[in-house]
């Protein structure tokens, strides 16, 4: 005889309850009768036992057969049933005893479940009773008033003792928020229960199923058995009303002394809300037609539900869109993000409930209102991007999900955190302090189960615990979540517009820099013919008529000489100036040690600077780049070097590295008249000089060194001091 669910586990207890497969259960309810068919060859596969008993029939002989063959002209009028598509209620007649026929279709099967009729009120009487139901429900003026309606109209509906309106929270802990009950009994409102109470896969089945029934606490349930070949296939009841409850439900309910139950699925925006709970001391069965209006009834109320949280959020919204609007103004002034949103009249913070905010941008934090430190919330931001999905992030106990939380959750226990862009850590946050309460549980949730004879039994106490609660904020609500999501929005927007105006700037400024180099070049290559001609004319008076020449006249050929020299060479330094920016770079490794020696000689240093001595590092390490920008960018730093140190007595002029960081910094040192610090960043604009004609040059030299580097990516900077000599680092690409 095969098992009537073989892959149900043998064991179950409060270990494995979130994974026992409670649609394989393989049980119904004693007051329902079950047939499974076929649903192409309409033959029977699976039959509940008491169906057995009823129509004194071995079990063989129902397996492969039809359903007319074992229930005649019922069995006729049921299959014809299932074939049509506009379907009433169908009731049948077996030994003088009234069923409704209850179907659904799963994985190719057809489930038909007998339920027995109790004698029912007219169809008048309930539309009527309806209508007034609904109408009570649209006249309540807030969700908590519809709730408390919601819970005296079942009550008065299906007469059970307690009626409760279960809520969930975001961690599926529930909450008695309303309650209709016999006047001897206490009252369970605001009583808090834990989310193993009713596990994650009972969760899924009250979404799917809606309604559900449990007759009789105490009764024995009732096996379904399958034919012979399909056995090893334990059947799916999930959706079957009539499905029998978990051993360890069962357990839970005897322990609350609870006799029969009814439970309703409250369902908003798609996602199960919270259950209305009925509970009866006694058994009671509540037939299909009223569970179906208890269904109806809760769809409506589920309705309401939404429409009014909806509404809310709407007119929340709306309450903050001019206050998002002053927000985008202030962001705007200027283009700065951090400062709109934390340094203005208006702040972050009126758009929700929140005491603290934050905005982290480009690696720069910007805090309003009561934050944590600066480092703390770096730290944060890197563990939500690297560890949760989506962008964005909420929630009422930083400590417990995040082990530094702790350090902070006096004023930041809740966190909401909305990521500005994808694949970015540039966000926005906001935080709410911790709130310190006292939680009335419906027993001890720490001992949600209780070990007896070898085994995890729910517990028994439901007595009214108290526990304060600690590193908990107040939710966030749904108004809060929408606000920060439709500023980001807007900081989006701005920032693309921001974008868009720079990139129209760039490419302006672009084409500005073209037409600039190609002026600069044909401008400096156009002076050399005239200077040619001037230079060439002075060497010949020099030449031939210099010593007729008074001393005045001397002088004036001396200076023009003179002149049309700097003149060529502020020409070469223009046209290698505006050569690097068109010159495509060309990288490779080269020995830093050689050029540099390879520069020193290309200086002259032993002809021109006798008195200067140089010190390279014998261990300077290879470099990536332009071997050919690079001499520029040497020749240039060098040549400062030597002649900016050529005065004092003995020039000491030092080219070595720096290895801490990576790449290697390189740096050309020397012991001249140095320059004052606070210009480290002007010494490399074009023509900015901090020396007098004492030294030639053109102000040209390191606004090259500067651009050599900036074409290789890398970084260039000075440290001087007047007297004591300067130091020129630069820092170029790894390969």
């Amino acid at each position: 005889m095969g098992s009537p669910s073989a892959l149900y586990p043998k064991k179950i207890d409060l270990t494995n309850c979130d994974k026992e497969p409670i649609h394989l259960i393989g049980r119904i309810q004693s007051h329902a009768m079950l047939f499974v068919i076929d649903s192409s060859s309409f033959e029977i596969s699976h039959i509940s036992e008491n169906v057995i008993s009823t129509l004194s029939r071995k079990r063989e002989e129902f397996y492969s057969k039809r359903l007319e063959d074992v229930l005649g002209q019922n069995g006729t009028l049921i299959e014809t049933y299932i074939k049509s598509e506009y379907k009433t209620s169908l009731e049948v007649t077996i030994d003088d005893k009234r069923y409704v026929v209850v179907t659904h279709h799963n994985n190719q099967l057809v489930y038909i479940e007998l339920e027995p009729i109790q004698q029912q009120e007219s169809a008048q009487y309930m539309q009527r009773q309806l209508s007034e139901i609904i109408s009570d429900l649209s006249e309540a003026v807030s969700v908590s008033a519809m709730c408390d309606k919601t819970a005296r109209l079942i009550k008065g509906f299906t007469a059970y003792d307690r009626v409760m309106i279960y809520k969930f929270d975001e961690n599926w802990n529930g909450k008695i928020i309303s309650e209709a009950r016999e006047e001897h009994l206490d009252s369970w409102i605001g009583m808090h229960y834990p989310a193993t109470d009713i596990p994650q896969q009972a969760r899924k089945l009250f979404l799917k199923q809606g309604v559900r029934i449990i007759a009789d606490v105490a009764s024995q349930t009732v096996p379904v058995y399958a034919k012979p070949s399909a056995e090893d296939e334990p059947v799916d009841l999930g959706l079957c009303e009539s499905r029998a409850s978990s051993p360890i439900h069962i357990e839970y309910l005897e322990n609350m002394e609870v006799g029969a139950t009814l439970t309703a699925a409250i369902v908003s925006d798609g996602e199960l809300w919270g259950l209305i709970a009925c509970h009866h001391y006694n058994p009671k069965f509540v037939n299909y037609y009223q569970r179906q209006t208890v269904k109806f009834l809760t769809q409506v109320f589920s309705t309401q539900l939404t429409l009014r949280a909806s509404n809310e959020v709407l007119s929340r919204i709306n309450a903050t869109s001019a206050i998002r609007a002053s927000l985008v103004e202030q962001m705007s002034d200027g283009w700065d993000v951090a400062n709109g949103l934390t340094q203005k009249s208006t702040s972050m913070l009126t758009i929700t409930e929140a005491t603290g905010g934050a905005v982290f941008l480009e690696n720069n934090v910007s805090t309003v209102g009561e934050t944590p430190s600066n480092e703390e919330i770096t730290a944060l931001i890197d563990w939500i991007y690297n560890t949760q999905m989506g962008d964005i992030y909420t929630t009422q106990n930083i400590a417990e999900e995040y082990d530094k939380g702790v350090a902070f959750a006096n004023i930041g226990s809740g966190l909401l955190c909305v990521f500005i862009a994808k694949g970015e850590k540039d966000c926005l946050l906001w935080f709410k302090p911790e709130l310190k309460q006292v939680i009335s549980w419906g027993g001890n949730p720490e001992k949600a189960m209780e070990e007896n004879a070898q085994k995890l039994s729910p517990r028994k106490s439901f007595e009214k615990w108290n526990k304060e609660q600690v590193n908990t904020s107040l939710p966030w609500k749904d108004y809060e979540i929408a606000s920060a999501q439709a500023l980001k929005t807007s900081i989006s927007n701005i920032i693309i517009s921001r974008y868009q105006e720079v990139k129209l700037l760039n490419d302006k400024l672009k084409e500005a820099y073209k037409e600039l180099e190609s002026f600069s070049y044909s401008v400096s290559h156009d002076l050399r013919s005239p200077l040619r001609g001037i230079d060439g004319f002075a060497q010949i008076i020099k030449e031939d008529y210099f010593e007729t020449l008074d001393e005045y006249g001397q002088k004036a050929i001396q200076t023009i000489i003179d002149s049309t020299s700097k003149m060529n060479t502020l020409i070469d330094d223009i046209l290698a100036f505006s050569g690097i920016g068109k010159n495509q770079i060309a990288m490779g490794v080269f020995s830093m040690k050689d050029l540099v020696e390879e520069v020193v000689a290309f200086l002259q240093v032993d002809m021109k600077y006798k008195d200067s001595q140089f010190v390279i590092d014998p261990e300077l390490p290879d470099a990536f780049g332009d071997r050919g920008m690079v001499f520029q960018l040497l020749n240039n730093l060098l040549g400062n070097a030597l002649k900016y140190s050529q005065m004092v007595e003995k020039p000491i002029i030092e080219v070595g590295f720096d290895s801490s960081e990576s790449p290697s910094v390189y740096y050309v040192k020397d012991n001249g008249i140095g320059f004052n610090n606070k210009y480290n960043e002007k010494i490399f604009g074009v023509f900015n000089r901090l020396v007098k004609d004492e030294f030639e040059g053109s102000g040209i030299g390191l606004a090259i060194s500067q651009r050599v580097v900036d074409k290789h990516q890398g970084r260039i900077w000075a440290e001087g001091k007047i007297d004591e000599g300067a130091t020129f680092y630069f820092q170029l690409p790894t390969r």
